[in-house]
């Protein structure tokens, strides 16, 4: 997707400098699968793993006594101190010109998947915080499908806490969350503790902690970090015996529709001027640059990353077709998208029927 080195992504780490590269420039021997011989849009995935740190906490064997460890691990110190993935190596460059309208983006067949709209508001786990936040925010019910399918990413990597943003999407198997690639593996460094809290507010977990077990990028993401397919999803484990999306409804999912169209983009921005505490909105139209991306004036900032870009939002449900993914350093107030053509239904085909 063009020169990768006029870009600035939102995740790199918020450590000290020569930490966070040292971090990133080494694989993981442990989890890094042996470079593949695979088309253009191939997969790769990696259960999710525990740490030294969240094992002991375990309690038992199993599913279950992994998940309630993953929920002990992240404590509310824990969450607060985890940082966005944003500021890795800020290089000078360029945003692209905008392209002709005429300019065909699609790469097969313009593909619709609808959103699952559960019957009716789930029970919160407990009261949601009653902290009013700033003035940009949405200040949605956590109970309102726009909240309830949102929610903070939580992880692990190299030995610190991160955190990024996500949506639950409707598939056959009901347990999908969808995200960035690099918010589930970066340099061939797949996440550990990883996890999703919907309808996060500032501490507040009114639907509980969910635990993943499977995370799955593009191959083209995991071992090239083109820009272009950065697209991950994690398959979540159930939570007090539902699947994630029978219990809090799903959005919808679109790909190889035109790339140009008015988004409602959301996520959990962490780096100044934002705290990361509660769900942010900006919405607007996208720009087509015409270089496998797309792109819009939001003002987002680190944490927001895997945050979803709706298309067709009626202000409870819509369609995602596109997420927070970087900036250039030139043009911070515009966030940048992988255009959400083949890749994504590639990664959707290798999901959709994953279940817990």
């Amino acid at each position: 997707m063009g020169n990768t080195r006029a870009r600035v992504s939102v995740f790199a780490a918020l450590a000290a400098a020569a930490t966070a590269a040292s971090i990133l420039a080494i694989p993981s021997t442990a989890n890094a699968d042996p470079t593949p011989q695979s088309p253009k849009y191939a997969t790769v995935s990696h259960p999710n793993t525990l740490t030294p740190a969240a094992k002991k906490l375990m309690k038992g064997t199993g599913v279950a006594a992994e998940a309630n460890a993953v929920a002990d691990y992240w404590t509310p110190a824990r969450m607060k101190a985890a940082k966005s993935l944003d500021n890795a190596a800020k290089l000078p460059g360029a945003a692209p010109k905008q392209q002709s309208a005429t300019v065909k983006q699609a790469q097969g067949p313009a593909v619709k998947i609808a959103p699952g709209k559960a019957a009716a508001a789930p029970r919160a786990v407990r009261s949601p915080s009653t902290i009013a936040p700033q003035y940009w925010y949405p200040n949605l019910p956590y109970y309102y499908p726009a909240a309830r399918t949102n929610g903070k990413v939580f992880f692990t990597r190299g030995g610190l806490n991160y955190v990024c943003s996500g949506s639950i999407v409707n598939s056959e198997g009901k347990s999908l969350v969808w995200t960035a690639g690099h918010c589930v593996a970066d340099g061939q460094v797949w996440d550990s503790n990883f996890a999703f809290v919907p309808s996060y507010s500032n501490g507040s977990r009114p639907y509980g902690t969910w635990y993943a077990r499977q995370l799955t990028t593009t191959s083209a993401w995991f071992y090239n970090r083109d820009f272009t397919q950065d697209v991950g999803a994690a398959t979540m484990n159930r939570n007090f015996g539902y699947r994630i999306a029978d219990y809090l409804g799903a959005q919808g999912l679109m790909w190889n529709q035109s790339a140009n169209y008015y988004a409602c983009a959301f996520g959990y921005p962490q780096a100044a001027p934002f705290t990361g505490a509660y769900l942010v909105e900006a919405c607007g139209n996208t720009g087509n640059p015409g270089n496998g991306t797309i792109y819009m004036y939001s003002g987002l900032t680190g944490g927001s990353s895997g945050g979803p870009w709706f298309r067709n939002f009626d202000g409870n449900w819509g369609y995602v077709n596109g997420h927070n993914d970087f900036i250039y350093t030139n043009s911070p107030a515009y966030m940048y998208s992988p255009y959400y053509g083949n890749q994504v239904a590639s990664l959707y085909n290798a999901v959709r029927y994953q279940t817990s």
